[in-house]
């Protein structure tokens, strides 16, 4: 285990980092969105679209939670952001998924086949499911979203999996998160308790259990 850890310690800190960061780089453009409020809605549309480009960048290296990125979006702009909200997640999905590859060049998967050969066959099971058990990972507000491009970059979903099951997973918090926007009367309080609320509360919850029960129900039929 400690060789395993010492031969993935780069490719485990960049995980580390992608977890870590969100919650330091969202505080930051939280501040500067709520100095800079009445500025951001008198946007032109050049500027929007060069926000969505840089934000498919953002979310691809866990800068900004998709979650945050899509309130801001229902916020700002409205219904009008789903679309690009829904372009930047896709071309963020395949800079994570391959910037990751890239990054571990397939050791991570070797070194943990060599210590753990019962690990490899698990992940061989568990890829005849792969479209659902994206879709289901995708489908959770918890789980977050630089992450899970790490972790199936490493377990070498198929791209076509990843990014169609993955587009689908993230509709419904998607839209739940523009919805939740689009009603906030002020960015502040939107930001600070962005899923106030009882209604948002248990879609929230709602996603959470269809996620945690659908990952189960998967691993379960394979194992």
């Amino acid at each position: 285990m400690l060789d395993f850890i010492k031969n993935n310690s780069f490719i485990l800190l960049y995980t580390f980092f992608l977890g870590l960061v969100p919650l330091v780089a969202s505080s930051s453009i939280s501040y500067w969105v709520i100095l800079h409020e009445a500025e951001i809605h008198s946007y032109s549309l050049a500027t929007c679209m060069g926000l969505v480009i840089l934000s498919c960048l953002t979310m691809a290296f866990a800068f900004t939670p998709t979650t945050f990125v899509a309130l801001l979006g229902g916020y700002f702009w409205g219904w009008a952001s789903v679309v690009p909200l829904a372009i930047s997640y896709f071309v963020a999905s395949f800079i994570g998924y391959r910037a990751a590859g890239f990054i571990d060049g397939g050791n991570f998967m070797k070194n943990l086949l060599q210590q753990k050969p019962k690990a490899g066959e698990l992940i061989e099971k568990l890829k005849q499911d792969e479209f659902k058990i994206i879709l289901f990972a995708r489908l959770s507000p918890v789980l977050p979203f630089a992450v899970t491009n790490v972790l199936f970059s490493f377990s070498k979903t198929k791209m076509r999996n990843f990014l169609t099951a993955g587009f689908i997973g993230m509709l419904p918090r998607t839209l739940l998160s523009v919805w939740l926007g689009s009603q906030a009367k002020e960015i502040k309080r939107l930001i600070e308790h962005p899923s106030e609320g009882a209604v948002s509360q248990f879609a929230f919850m709602g996603l959470i259990l269809v996620s945690v029960f659908g990952l189960v129900w998967v691993a379960k039929k394979i194992i």
